[in-house]
């Protein structure tokens, strides 16, 4: 009896884990979506973050992960997102080099951050990353500088989707912890059934 209540009290938490928020990034190149560009090139590519207005203020922060040698994050690395705001931009500079013998390049980013507030919640760091190809191209194929249109948290694409996946994985690991409880107590109580 003890192993089940032990198991109840570790699916409460879970339940009360405050892990999801509508916080996310607009990504406006991703796998089927390269960025084009041409050796020589340098640009900034621009990933609003949004906030929907019925969440709470998230603090985020953001690490360069991959394609360091062409990428520079150079509008910070920490951010304050307010419900509702649609005016943070984290912004990486990229400069391809001129005698670059690659076709292509892979940058990856990841973003971590932590809602702030509530009471009775667990708070967890929440991260996912967002990544996207560089393709090389001649100066004519290059894509066109891009600045987004910030929008509202509605405006998402496929870099955002990971939201999405931890709160199905959330309430899977839920749903598991309970068919395991159950099947505790039916195997308890057909012992007991057995031992009469």
């Amino acid at each position: 009896m003890d192993y089940i209540y032990k198991l109840t009290i570790i699916a409460i938490l879970l339940a009360n884990i405050n892990i999801i928020s509508a916080l996310g990034v607009n990504a406006p190149y991703w796998d089927n979506n390269p960025l084009k560009m041409y050796s020589g090139q340098t640009t900034e590519v621009i990933f609003p973050l949004v906030n929907s207005v019925d969440e709470k203020t998230t603090e985020a922060s953001v690490s360069l992960i991959e394609g360091k040698e062409i990428a520079q994050i150079i509008s910070g690395e920490k951010y304050i997102v307010k419900p509702g705001d649609t005016d943070k931009n984290i912004i990486l500079k990229i400069t391809i080099p001129s005698d670059s013998n690659s076709d292509s390049y892979k940058v990856k980013f990841s973003v971590l951050y932590t809602p702030q507030g509530g009471e009775g919640n667990v708070k967890l760091d929440v991260g996912y990353n967002v990544e996207f190809p560089i393709k090389i191209v001649s100066q004519e194929d290059a894509s066109p500088s891009i600045i987004l249109n910030t929008g509202n948290a509605e405006n998402e694409t496929p870099g955002n989707n990971n939201t999405i996946i931890i709160m199905i994985v959330v309430i899977l690991l839920v749903i598991l912890l309970i068919a395991i409880i159950w099947a505790v107590i039916k195997l308890r109580q057909n012992k007991n059934k057995s031992n009469e």
